[in-house]
């Protein structure tokens, strides 16, 4: 009993493991991407960006609202040609997330 109880905590360690590096990765390449892009001229600054490291793992980890901050970085990216390839990082983040929960 005792061991199946140890080999069942090394397996979620390395589950553990593994979705912090991904949040962690995230939050990084949220924060080149997005760092410091949420300001507008007419709208008030969300409180989901990505301008530092703490706010892109708060961000990432609670997962609120993710189509709006989706929608804010395809408008900070709206005079750029590439401005609707922003919703590829969220839909890979979210996505990808999910599956590495699930499993």
């Amino acid at each position: 009993l005792v061991g199946s109880l140890l080999a069942s905590m090394r397996s979620i360690a390395s589950l553990l493991v593994l979705l912090f590096l991904f949040i962690v990765i995230f939050a990084l390449l949220g924060m080149q991407i997005f760092g410091g892009r949420f300001n507008f001229l007419y709208l008030r600054k969300p409180r989901s960006n990505f301008d530092n490291f703490h706010q892109a793992l708060i961000t990432i980890l609670t997962g609120e609202d993710w189509n709006e901050a989706m929608y804010m970085g395809i408008k900070s990216y709206s005079n750029q040609p590439f401005g609707s390839l922003v919703c590829l990082y969220y839909v890979v983040l979210f996505i990808c997330g999910n599956c590495i929960l699930s499993t």
